[in-house]
This record gives C-alpha cells, structure tokens and sequence, in this order.
C-alpha cells in the first residue's frame, strides 16, 4: 500500500478574530529559557496583574476575565528557573506562576511586560540573582541519629564490551543508539542545574545487557559522553544521560522504524557546533573527590545545608516505593569526621541515613517528617541545599484582587494598539483519533531568531504570530494521541535544510509548516487561505484546505503546487 507522505504550509495574510464571550481563554503559554522570557495568549483582550514574592520567589501573573479550561499544567525548567505551573485561581482568572530555585531571587526593577497586542503578551525576566548563603552553625555536641551504610561492592566487570561504533553512530544530523523501541515509547526529558547534564528516562525500554551501565564516547556537536542505566524492570525504564556544553542547546530524542534511538539538537547540528567549550565528563575519577563534612539544618529549618571541602555535584530524588528522598552526591567521599544533623521535633525529615555508595558517589536518604514536601536539590560550589515546604509553614495572605499581598507589586503597561488576535481554537472531536501506532508530525514554526519574516502594520513580526499558532497545532494533534516535534518552540534561528533534516532523521509521517504571509496595502484582494504540495498528494491538500475553510471565515485562494525548499527535500509526503 502507498505510504502518504505530506508536508502543510498554511499561508494566512489577513486578522482572524474571536468571537465575543462570558471569559477570554488562555490560548497556549511557554517559557522561553534560552532568552528567560515567559509568552502567553488569550483569545479576548486582558490587562494582566502581576507580583514578585519572596522565599522562594515566585513571579504570579493573574490574568482577570480569562480561563484556563483544563487542568492545572506545569512546564518544568532547569537552572534556576524550577518551572511554570498554570492554573485556575478562581472562575473569572487563570494564574501563571514562574518558581525560582531555592537561593534565587529577581531584581522586581529589571521584569518587564509588553503586550505586542491585547491578546499576546511577552515578559522578560532577568538574570536570577545568588542570595547570600547563611553561615552554617556549628553542630552540637549530641550525636545525631544517623546511620552510615557500608559501601556496595562494585559490579563484575563483563568479559566482553561491544566496541562503540556498533551500539553508537553519529550521522550528519545528530546521534542514533542501537536501543529498540517504537513511538508509543514516552520519553522525558530534563537538563541539570549547571546545564552540563541531560538526561532521557525511556519508559517502556529495557536496554541490551551490553550497555548496561556503560558509557560510550560521542565527541560530537557538543556531547562527550553518553551513559546508560537501567533504571527499573518491572515497570521497564532507562535512563541516558548526555554529558553536554553548559552553553550548548537542548537535545531531543526519538525512536524511528529502523529500531534506534534518534538524538539531536534542538535548530540543528549548526546549533551544536557553535558551542565551542569541552564538555565535562560524566566520569569523576578525573578529579580528587569531594570530602562530604557535614550535614546541618538552616535556622529556620527548611534547608538541609551538605558542606564539602571542594565543589560537588547533587541529584535528587522521590523513591516513592519507600516514601524517601535520595540526594546524590557525585565525585565525592564521606569525610572520616562527618558530622549529622540534630533531629528534634520541629526538623523536617525524623530519619536521616548516609553511605558510601562506591568509591566516587555518596548517597543520603531522607525520611520527610508526615506532610512536608522536598523542593529540590541546589549546588554551588562545596555546598548542597536541600529545600523543604512544610505544612506548618505560614500562608501568605491574598488581597481582594486576588495576588498575594506579600511580595513587590510590578507595573504592567497596557497593551500596545497593533498585534494579530489569535486564531480560534479548532474544536477536537473534528480531529480523527489514531487508534494503535502513533503518528509523527513535525511542525515547522516558519522564520525565527535573526530571521523576522514579512513585516506587518504596526512592525508586528511574522516569526511572532506563526510560533503561538504552531504551539496551539502541537496541542490539537497531542490531545489526539498523535506525536509532536517542533523545528523550534522558542524565537531562534534554523536553516531551511535544519528544518527538513529533522523530519527526515527522525522518519515523520508529515512535516507542517506554517507562516503568515503579507502583500502592499494597496492590493487588499490578496488575503486569503493558500495550500500547497509539491508532487503527489493533492486529495490530502484538498482535505486540509476544505477543512479550515469550514472553521474560519476566510477567502480561498485555492489548492496550489509548488517547488518551495522544504517541500522539495523533505522526504515525508509533501504540501504546503
């Protein structure tokens, strides 16, 4: 049977507007982490309120008038920007909360907020700012309850090892791992705090014997290493982890049908190869380990402060099996002098246990006392900080606007005159399910970073109004069961043949690419809805097209062929 390989370029030229209703949505929202900007979307103007709280800091943004109509979302981050988590505080506003790490904190006079149109609001943050830590008291004279584990043999070394080429091969548009699995695999992703580190948890996949705790050599675009681990059978799930530049991009990962792991650089190899600096390796032995001194709990008990005589590296945790936290300190070594915490009655956690895992790792596991909750891990330097969230902790207080009274009220100026309303939500039961194996759709955001696109009334940017559209595209088709990857999701650059070279690396079922083309005022007849394609596939164009015709009230300026780029190279069935 002929496989359908299409690629969909949408090419809107004039202003779609909502209709009018009770409450506004929020459209689509994401935070940008190369550029620390936060971008959201409502389908009926809004004049946002926000406020800058302390311990820990939190960034809330209440939109009034305007609903979420789903559940609350997180986005998580890295660094020390922890995540985004979006809500609904009451029925008439949706909430927005960007959380910082513990230890961090925002300058309120560098936040701005500019509202391109009354829908489409950008904020820019700041670099966060290190608070001063506070000195470490000294720990009293009572032994604390601890108990220190003896060190866990390390594993026989296998007979054998498979050389690198066959389990690890770098092509012209990133890396593919001989591991088997499909796309009904979920993969997620998270990158360390110090940006050196990603990792991909594989659910679903049990890895060969033969990279089983292996590392392999990468060496390239910015990647120097690769270590696998399997880290549970039964539910199956691996864990890769990418030793990378700390100012290098973001990495995805995919299973195509050839049955290998598909790595690659978010904007492409270029991307990559910008970087310029040399990864630090995953392994420790390089370096003297870290001497762990000891454990303390700040003055006011919602830190766990570790003290090493050298800098270290800390992971945590839930071990939600046994209920405990397990911090992971790497390159490091039990002190011969090391001292715990006093646990007492008001301590967050009432059971501490530490070992000596093998030569270069030591492991704390923590019993949080019945309700308080384990924040995070931040490292800097020879000092760890575990954060708590404690039940007894008291509540801030909330005006009769809904913000919390405490915290720096920040000024948001109205919005500017110009911008592109959004374009309506198309509704979902319109939209086919894919019953078994999931299809892969590429959307490709059109222009981007240095390239603007067209230039519209009022200097609105075609790169601006493309990317929340294409966001809003990747929502539909997951809430559908249908796989998503994105040439961008933020404003940067990509070549033409980056954009394509994803979708042709990672095997996709059909590569959409969408602009918002414009023309001289002085000819208002050409507006309109264009479809194109580039060799077989009209009957698939003439579906897409007829089907948004329906749903917005737009000229049809028809179904058309073409031998534009992305539509000559990608390998997927093509239109535009």
């Amino acid at each position: 049977m002929l496989k359908f390989r299409w690629l969909l370029l949408s090419c809107l030229s004039v202003l779609l507007f909502s209709s009018p209703a009770e409450a506004g949505k929020l459209l689509f929202w994401r935070f940008e982490a190369t550029q620390n900007r936060l971008v959201f979307s409502t389908d009926d103007r809004v004049q946002p309120k926000a406020v800058l709280i302390p311990n820990p800091t939190r960034l809330v943004i209440d939109l009034p008038g305007t609903t979420l109509e789903r559940p609350t979302v997180n986005q998580p981050l890295g660094g020390a920007f922890v995540g985004v988590r979006v809500g609904q505080f009451d029925s008439q506003t949706a909430r927005l909360v960007v959380e910082l790490a513990p230890g961090y904190t925002l300058d309120p006079q560098q936040i701005t907020f500019r509202g391109i149109s009354p829908t489409q609001w950008l904020v820019n943050l700041p670099q966060p700012q290190r608070l001063t830590a506070q000195p470490i008291a000294p720990p009293p004279p009572t032994r604390p309850p601890i108990t220190v584990a003896p060190p866990i043999a390390p594993p026989t070394p296998r007979p054998s090892e498979p050389s690198a080429p066959a389990l690890l091969q770098v092509t012209r548009n990133g890396l593919v791992v001989r591991i088997k699995g499909d796309r009904n695999n979920k993969i997620t992703r998270r990158r360390s705090r110090d940006r050196r580190r990603i990792e991909f948890d594989l659910q679903g996949i049990t890895l060969p014997e033969e990279l089983v705790g292996q590392t392999l050599n990468a060496n390239s675009y910015g990647v120097s290493e690769i270590a696998f681990e399997q880290r549970s059978t039964s539910p199956p799930m691996a864990r890769l982890t990418l030793a990378v530049e700390a100012d290098g991009p973001d990495w995805e990962a995919s299973f195509n049908r050839l049955g290998g792991l598909v790595l690659f650089p978010e904007g492409g190899v270029s991307a990559a190869d910008r970087a310029s600096t040399v990864p630090r390796s995953l392994g420790s032995a390089r370096t003297q380990p870290a001497a762990i001194a000891a454990a303390q709990f700040s003055s006011d008990n919602t830190q766990l402060l570790i003290v090493a005589d050298r800098d270290v590296q800390a992971q945590g945790r839930w071990n939600p099996g046994e209920g405990t936290y397990e911090v992971t300190l790497g390159n490091a070594v039990l002190g011969d002098s090391f001292r715990g915490p006093q646990l007492q009655a008001n301590s967050p956690i009432t059971r501490l246990r530490v070992r000596q895992q093998d030569s270069q790792t030591v492991v704390l596991i923590l019993q949080p006392t019945l309700g308080t909750r384990v924040e995070g891990v931040l490292s800097q330097g020879g000092a760890v900080a575990v954060q708590f969230r404690s039940p007894r902790s008291p509540a801030s207080s909330v005006d009769r606007t809904g913000l919390p009274s405490q915290g720096v009220v920040l000024f948001v100026p109205p919005p500017e005159s110009g911008g592109v309303p959004p374009v309506a939500d198309v509704p979902g039961s319109e939209l086919p399910r894919v019953p078994n194996s999931r299809a892969l759709v590429v959307i490709d955001p059109g222009h981007g970073g240095k390239d603007p696109g067209t230039i519209g009334i009022g200097g609105v940017q075609e790169k601006n109004i493309v990317l929340p559209i294409s966001l809003q595209v990747k929502e539909l088709l997951e809430r559908q069961g249908i796989a998503v990857k994105m040439t961008r999701s933020s404003d940067h650059f990509v070549t033409l043949g980056g954009r394509t070279d994803l979708a042709n690396s990672i095997d996709a079922d059909l590569f959409v690419s969408i602009h918002a083309n414009a023309i001289n005022l002085s000819r208002p007849d050409i507006n309109g809805l264009e479809t194109y394609y580039y060799q077989n596939g009209r009957e698939l164009a003439q579906v897409i097209h007829q089907s948004i015709l329906r749903s917005v009230n737009i000229r049809d300026r028809r179904v058309r062929q073409a031998r534009f780029f992305v539509l000559r190279t990608a390998t997927c069935l093509r239109y535009s």
